[in-house]
């Protein structure tokens, strides 16, 4: 479970602009911050989907595991979809 959400963390972290704020110099700590702040909130908001919906691509990596959430987007809980409409992931 704890696998899952951290890979989790990573799918959104790398689906929101905080990835891009933190790569200029001035934003760093900033879009770090950002960063952490929405890895949070995926693992609360995704991480029962991902176990119950993804489990078996985790291995995969994290593009699998967001894929698959967005083609099971009619089974995914009403907090994991509200989530990823606010961090700009179709579903």
């Amino acid at each position: 479970m704890l696998r899952s959400r951290i890979r989790l963390a990573a799918v959104i972290a790398f689906a929101t602009a905080g990835v891009a704020l933190s790569a200029m110099p001035g934003y760093a700590q900033q879009g770090k911050q950002k960063q952490d702040d929405v890895r949070k909130r995926g693992q609360v908001a995704c991480g029962a989907d991902v176990d119950k919906l993804c489990k078996e691509l985790q291995p995969q990596g994290d593009m699998p595991v967001l894929q698959c959430l967005q083609k099971a987007k009619a089974e995914l809980s009403g907090t994991c979809s509200k989530f990823l409409t606010e961090v700009g992931q179709p579903n």
